[in-house]
């Protein structure tokens, strides 16, 4: 009998994930998990299936404009959740987008973790012939 033992990774180093753009991560995160919430403001959230529509939606905007598709994210975002745009403090405002992106930036580490390759070659121990005999006898009662 063998026993292995899996350390657990808390984070991939950046060697490790992919470096995509801003809509493509959303998209990413999307196929595997497009009812999980992106950001919540007062009692509105914005899961990914709805921010990615929302992107749809922005990209031809914000790129006849010649802006960075990263702004399609942010316009998205307040399409998304429109009581943002009316909010007086800019604190918050600023607040709500940046825990978006970082959200955004942590599921997809999250996501690449989960899907890569192992670091390290995960093997089993070995099991010695004694520890089989001390096994095996526990199991029997003896």
């Amino acid at each position: 009998m063998a026993i292995s033992t899996i350390r657990p990774q808390s984070r991939v180093d950046e060697s490790v994930a992919q470096v995509v753009g801003l809509p493509e991560a959303v998209l990413q995160i999307t196929r595997v998990t497009p009812d999980r919430v992106v950001v919540r403001y007062r009692s509105r959230v914005l899961n990914y299936r709805d921010l990615t529509a929302a992107i749809n939606l922005m990209m031809p905007v914000t790129r006849s404009q010649q802006m960075d598709d990263r702004a399609a994210v942010v316009a998205a975002i307040f399409a998304g959740i429109p009581a943002l745009g009316s909010e007086p403090n800019a604190a918050a405002v600023t607040g709500v987008v940046d825990g978006a992106l970082a959200q955004i930036a942590t599921d997809l580490a999250d996501l690449n973790s989960a899907t890569a390759p192992p670091r390290e070659r995960v093997t089993a121990n070995r099991t010695s012939e004694m520890d089989l005999r001390v096994i095996a006898s526990r199991l029997t009662g003896k």
